[in-house]
């Protein structure tokens, strides 16, 4: 853990020089035209699953555009009890190709529409209390100890959002995306890592409304977040 949080400054820092480069790089093209930027997600700090975004995008044309944007996952942003052991590690991948009611310009609101696919894989360990070698419901004896959840989720949804310069920034490269959609999940769970001979005294509990001991569930995505984004 504390390896992670040392290389924090790292990649934000990756992340700066390559705008400043970007800025300070003489080029012929206006900041509205077409091509590659990076973005980051303001939200993603936050999430149950946390950690940074970084991504990139790419606009064709005046009216498509796509993106990819990989988080690494590396803490729980809902964990309010430091001393439950929760340490998850994972990704997760969204992308999109967007259609642009509007043609770019400078300093101009850009609405789009966008599907969008949801993906993510995270290993969390947690703990638990088991029984060992238990046969009919009899447990010679117990056992606390850590276990690895493993959480696989894959979605889609559509989103309606819109891109706006960056406010109080004299800078036509800075931009803020904010979005907002409507999907569906399924969210799958598995445990490995148990002890030897080791069953759960008490199944996890899932956040499905049907069953919440069920290792599988179908949920909705209603995804709402902010993205700084850099034209390059």
């Amino acid at each position: 853990m504390k390896k992670i949080v040392l290389s924090l400054p790292l990649l934000l820092g990756l992340f700066s020089f390559t705008i400043v480069a970007a800025q300070n790089r003489k080029s012929v093209n206006n900041p509205a035209d077409l091509g590659f930027n990076l973005r980051t997600s303001l939200n993603s700090y936050f999430d149950f699953d946390a950690g940074i975004m970084l991504g990139v995008g790419y606009r064709w044309s005046n009216r498509f555009s796509a993106a990819i944007e990989p988080t690494w996952i590396f803490y729980n942003g809902a964990n309010v009890n430091p001393e439950e052991k929760i340490f998850p590690k994972g990704i997760k991948i969204r992308t999109d190709i967007k259609y642009h009611f509007n043609k770019r310009r400078r300093r101009n609101a850009d609405f789009f529409i966008a599907p969008e696919f949801h993906y993510k894989k995270v290993k969390t360990q947690r703990e638990d209390e088991f029984g060992i070698n238990c046969q009919n419901g009899q447990c010679p004896f117990f056992q606390t100890a850590i276990y690895t959840e493993v959480k696989k989720e894959t979605g889609g949804l559509l989103k309606l959002g819109v891109l706006a310069p960056f406010p109080f920034v004299k800078n036509d490269q800075l931009l803020l995306e904010f979005y907002s959609g409507l999907g569906m999940k399924i969210q799958k769970f598995a445990e490995t890592d148990l002890p030897i001979g080791g069953s759960f005294v008490r199944r996890p509990v899932r956040n499905f409304t049907t069953n919440t001991s069920s290792s599988i569930g179908h949920l909705p995505l209603i995804p709402v977040g902010l993205k700084v984004i850099f034209v390059l």
